[in-house]
């Protein structure tokens, strides 16, 4: 009640529940399960306290059908991504997403990304590629938030705010070259659909993960991304402000929590192989 009109709206996997008017809500899932996830859309910062609450069970069982589940974390404190699925399940986990931030298992047992630990009070996307069941393993879990991982929404450059969607992808680069030479860490990469930023990630000299947010019908996210374009990337030098367009050779698609590995990302070097010539002057 707290957050009283400041809420809209919650969002869960297959169902959302809108405030129509204050304390009136509808919608096919207007009740809190302890073990989903949820988008909660505000219309302004606000901070949520549940209070008279009843903890989650730590051994809740979960069940994951093949493809994108929206589940909940049921403890305080931290734990890396494989250190939490047993072991069993864990190859059939391809990746995990959460707001702002992803990490994809590229080997059995290696993760990469921005976001390889579940975190207390953070809900999260698990893309299965089979039907598991199972409970997260906290025998390593930490008190305390590990620090690459407690951010809260989306991070940009001062001045180039990009407003967290509902509906985002990833593309995981490994490496950026600027004229045959790496960018120094500390610099940004920006993710463009025309001239609207819609991601931003900040280079550390490994594979990061690059959040590209999507249009999810609300008016925050209008020019966002929708399903089947192409993102385009920047490199911003935090020292002069330069930016640098980047390419690669083949951009996947953009699909809602999708998640791309593309490699490298480059400055152009291509060389025109023939040019076409009309019956007018040609500049």
């Amino acid at each position: 009640s707290g957050l009283g009109t400041d809420v809209t709206g919650i969002i869960t996997e297959g169902g959302a529940c809108s405030q129509i008017a204050p304390g009136t809500w509808v919608g096919s899932q207007c009740s809190l399960l302890p073990e989903k996830g949820y988008w909660i859309i505000v219309t302004s910062a606000n901070d949520l306290c549940l209070e008279n609450a009843t903890p989650t069970d730590t051994a809740i069982e979960y069940s994951l059908h093949s493809g994108a589940n929206l589940i909940s974390f049921p403890s305080d404190g931290s734990v890396g991504v494989s250190d939490a699925l047993p072991d069993d399940v864990e190859s059939s986990v391809a990746g995990v997403i959460t707001e702002g931030g992803a990490c994809s298992q590229i080997a059995p047992g290696q993760w990469v990304g921005s976001q390889c630990a579940f975190n207390g009070g953070k809900g999260y996307w698990m893309i299965a590629t089979a039907s598991i069941s199972f409970s997260f393993d906290l025998t390593n879990l930490s008190i305390g938030r590990i620090k690459t991982d407690s951010g809260v929404g989306l991070i940009y450059p001062k001045g180039m705010e990009v407003i967290q969607s509902t509906k985002q992808a990833f593309y995981f680069i490994e490496n950026i070259m600027i004229n045959g030479m790496p960018i120094q860490t500390g610099d940004w990469i920006l993710a463009y659909h025309g001239n609207i930023l819609i991601g931003a990630r900040k280079w550390e000299g490994k594979m990061i993960d690059i959040p590209v947010m999507g249009y999810d019908g609300n008016a925050y996210s209008k020019g966002y991304m929708e399903t089947g374009d192409i993102p385009s990337f920047k490199y911003l030098d935090i020292y002069s402000g330069e930016l640098t367009n980047l390419y690669n050779t083949d951009t996947p698609q953009w699909e809602n929590n999708g998640m791309y590995i593309l490699g490298a990302l480059e400055t152009s070097n291509i060389i025109p192989q023939e040019i076409m010539l009309n019956a007018y002057p040609n500049p």
